[in-house]
Parts: C-alpha cells; sequence; structure tokens
C-alpha cells in the first residue's frame, strides 16, 4: 500500500511540475557579450515597435521620444511621448507588463489614468495609481527618462 501511494505521489508531482513548464513562456537569449551563447543570459521579449535606449525621432510637426525599458518583476514597462511645439500631446505604452490576466486586468485599469496624468503634469513626476505598485514606478521612470532626453 505504501509503495502504491508513494508511485501516485510521484506520478501527480510530475504531471504538476510538467504543466508548469509547458505553461511558461519561452526566454529569448540575447546574442552578444552579456548575452553570449551558453552564459544562460535571457533577454525580456519586447514587441517590434520597443526600443531598448531613449530615442527621438521627429516626424512633421510632432517629435516622438521613447523612455528607456524599465524591468521589474511583474514585467517590462515602455513610455513613447508624443510632443508638439514642446508640448506633450500624446502617451503611448509600447511594452507594459506581461501577458498574465493579472497584469493585463491592472494595465487596463492603470494605463490610462497614468497617461492623463503624464500629459496633465508634463512631466514623469506623476502620483501613482492605486493597486498598480510595479505598474506606476516603472511607467514613471520611463517617461521622466523621456522628458529629459527630450530636454523638457
Amino acid at each position: 500500500m505504501k509503495a502504491t501511494r508513494a508511485w501516485m505521489v510521484a506520478g501527480a508531482s510530475a504531471v504538476i511540475v510538467g504543466a508548469g513548464v509547458s505553461a511558461a513562456p519561452d526566454p529569448v537569449v540575447t546574442p552578444g557579450p552579456a548575452g553570449a551563447e551558453g552564459d544562460g543570459t535571457v533577454a525580456p521579449t519586447a514587441g517590434p515597435e520597443a526600443t531598448d535606449t531613449a530615442t527621438a525621432q521627429e516626424s512633421g510637426d510632432v517629435r516622438v521620444v521613447d523612455g528607456p525599458i524599465v524591468s521589474n518583476p511583474r514585467g517590462d514597462y515602455q513610455v513613447r511621448l508624443h510632443i508638439t511645439d514642446g508640448v506633450v500631446t500624446d502617451v503611448e505604452f509600447p511594452v507594459a507588463g506581461t501577458s498574465a490576466a493579472e497584469s493585463v486586468r491592472v494595465n487596463d485599469m492603470a494605463l490610462p489614468v497614468l497617461e492623463e496624468r503624464i500629459i496633465e503634469a508634463q512631466s514623469g513626476d506623476i502620483e501613482y495609481v492605486s493597486g498598480a505598485s510595479y505598474t506606476s514606478p516603472a511607467i514613471a521612470e520611463s517617461a521622466q527618462a523621456a522628458f529629459d532626453d527630450a530636454g523638457l
């Protein structure tokens, strides 16, 4: 009886571990010195519109400035400012959290509020959103770096 129970526990444990491994997202290994093959360095996955350093682009009368990607335990975050005549007129978030349900729920609630606060303050020095304790500081940090890069 004890041997049967041990096999059942071992089998159930293997199923649980297998389910966790199969549900985990695939890491992306970066090339180059920091992510040289075999060193185990893993880079965050970012969409094609994301940039990993603060950059600026001019498009007609609108200047677009990206803040850096800021990482924390809940994912990666980045702010993109649209500036017209020295005034931020629009804010985008090309990278925001993860695809996990909780991250999506928090960001759906927090990002519109943070966008409004950034535009109103014309700064990354904004009040955080209650319930978004990882999203708020990461967005504020990326936004402030974008403002600094833009010279605002």
